[in-house]
């Protein structure tokens, strides 16, 4: 008899198991342990430790969390999995330390009426939570941690062909858009309630993003696995971890990435861009994804990536390295290994002292085929934090104009993210425009310029002066960013598109690479003059990414227009989009 083996981050068929077997994958054959216990039986490198936050009966099967300005957890439970859309019995819960000593002494129940869900975030005044087929708003205008009525239904048409790879890994994006993940083997057709199918947004195998004010849906980046987690790098690069497939990914606007099964939406894609990863973990399935940026672990784990490795029981850590366009991943061994066989984590977090938040499924096995002995009734948060760990106690929603600017400089990007939330939530004052823009232009770090253009650009104050202004940044990173921003909600002027043949023409890698990104979410008509200078570069012939993502942007404007199609043919450099521009134009 063949099944499916479903865990929370891994797809495959495989001949049935024993009860106690897995075809190879750990089953935990011992008792469950306490949650002070699992916290011990947790190995960290010298001079960390492991805290217990809350375990049950006051968390059960925590499949998703992220904070509040306060540094709150909202946990969200589902006691469902991997019923969907099951039974109204699931919960938003809210976690408070407020004395400090690492344990959440206060526990707020937001809503309790859910069905399966997935993903969580706070802000723009309420909850964002992924239920299928829903994405849904909770309204909490006041604050008071209740909601203001039922939920806003945002998007529907999510689908639940396969549980675990709905939905899930809410985040906010530096641009100020809500992100998250889906996997593959679930065909997801959203848009807003009413919308026709023609005009819905095909999901599977993808990462996706929501505009909070304008509700404008996109699929940001498409194929993989299930991907359960994507995050950004200090110069605002975006990684996310796949199962099944290769791992590590690095995360390109527009990227059509290899597919662990069915088609790319495109049917004229061709080819795909490969891992980034250093090689293959054995028996893994993985969840989560964090670069870490909280400014309390040493140097050394700066802007590297942690992710969970579910079947071995692991937290995992890599850092990446420029290679050509993009990134190459490194192994930099396992941040935590758990000897107790049961823990199942999840979702990485740092928070605002810098301590990095795990929520734990908690379960005697990593796959749910095991329905008759899989445990409801379990999960835990943990705190990995340090011995020099200072408590925190904070609300940004209550800091000024002027403070939350002042954070964009701080070392911990828990109150960056935030802060540039609030900014965009709150809008700009003039004063506050300025202040963004002295940092933009005279800070001396690029990440920290960074952090300026993102702000501005997420409160609708980064000017088209501004804008050519930092397409000439000293920085590759700043510049790149740029272009990226410019095209991202209209059509860019002339003046604009001038200055992205500049960049196509002379500029770095990187660059081009994003100037190809952007190059998709321009008109046909005006993309020849880039896709010309972007296809005269020999040396990128060999590129990871550029060839591709190159003939992405070129692809449908060779099919509209085979006359400017044929004189690409002619002048291209790089084979690879030679050969795909003869293939489009023989498909006519």
């Amino acid at each position: 008899m063949r099944h499916i083996i479903l865990s929370a981050s891994i797809v495959t068929t495989a001949f049935a198991a024993s009860p106690l077997e897995d075809k190879g994958r750990p089953v935990a054959n011992e008792p469950s342990r306490t949650p002070a216990e699992t916290a011990a039986m947790m190995k960290v490198p010298p001079g960390f430790k492991v805290q217990v936050v809350t375990s049950e009966p006051d968390v059960v099967q925590p499949i998703a969390m992220t904070q509040d300005d306060r540094g709150r957890l909202w946990v969200l439970t589902n006691t469902n999995y991997p019923v969907c859309p099951g039974e109204k019995k699931d919960s938003v819960l809210i976690f408070e330390d407020t004395d400090g000593d690492g344990r959440a002494d206060k526990r707020t129940v937001f809503y309790d009426k859910l069905t399966f869900s997935s993903g969580i975030e706070v802000g723009h005044g309420g909850v964002w939570v992924g239920a299928p087929p829903n994405l849904l708003f909770f309204a909490d205008k006041n604050g008071d941690d209740k909601p203001d009525a039922e939920p806003e239904i945002v998007l529907d048409g999510w689908a639940w062909e396969d549980t675990h790879e709905t939905l899930n890994d809410f985040t906010w994006g530096p641009d100020g858009w809500l992100y998250g993940t889906h996997g593959v083997f679930t065909f997801s057709n959203v848009g807003k309630p009413g919308t026709p199918k023609n005009e819905r947004v095909g999901i599977n195998a993808a990462i996706w993003r929501l505009h909070p004010v304008t509700r404008k849906f996109e699929r940001w980046a498409e194929g993989a696995s299930n991907q359960w987690g994507v995050d950004w790098n200090d110069h605002g690069e975006a990684f996310f971890e796949a199962c099944v497939i290769p791992h590590m990914w690095h995360a390109i606007q527009g990227a059509r990435y290899q597919r662990q099964g069915g088609r790319h939406f495109d049917q004229h894609t061709y080819e795909d861009i490969k891992t980034i990863a250093w090689g293959r973990y054995e028996k893994a399935a993985y969840s989560g994804m964090m670069v870490y940026l909280g400014g309390l672990f040493p140097a050394e784990y700066r802007d590297t990536l942690f992710f969970h490795d579910i079947h071995m029981n692991k937290q995992r850590n890599e850092r990446v390295v420029r290679s050509g366009s993009g990134y190459k991943s490194e192994k930099n061994g396992d941040f935590m290994v758990s000897e107790d066989k049961w823990f199942r984590g999840l979702q990485p977090q740092y928070g605002p002292d810098g301590s990095v938040f795990v929520n734990d499924w908690y379960d005697k096995v990593p796959c749910h085929q095991q329905r008759d002995f899989t445990d409801r009734s379990n999960g835990r948060i943990y705190k990995i934090t340090t011995d020099s760990v200072k408590p925190v106690q904070v609300n940004l929603g209550k800091a000024s104009e002027a403070e939350l600017i002042a954070h964009q400089l701080n070392a911990n990007d828990w109150y960056v993210r935030h802060a540039r939330r609030i900014l965009q939530e709150r809008g700009l004052s003039a004063e506050g425009v300025t202040a963004l823009e002295n940092i933009l232009f005279e800070n001396a770090d690029d990440t920290r310029q960074l952090r300026a253009l993102w702000a501005l650009h997420g409160c609708g104050k980064l000017s088209e002066s501004s804008l050519h202004k930092t397409l000439h940044a000293k920085s590759e990173h700043v510049r790149g960013w740029a272009v990226t921003l410019a095209c991202e909600s209209s059509a860019p002027s002339d003046a604009t598109l001038g200055e992205m043949t500049r960049l196509a023409a002379g500029d770095a890698a990187l660059v081009r690479l994003r100037v190809a990104g952007a190059l998709q979410r321009v008109p046909l008509e005006k993309r020849w003059p880039i896709l010309t200078v972007l296809a005269s570069h020999e040396a990128d012939a060999k590129d990871q990414n550029l060839p591709l993502m190159i003939w992405y942007a070129a692809e449908p404007s060779v099919a509209a227009d085979p006359v400017k199609a044929t004189e690409l043919l002619a002048s291209s450099k790089i084979p690879k989009l030679t050969e795909f521009i003869a293939r489009r134009i023989a498909s006519k």
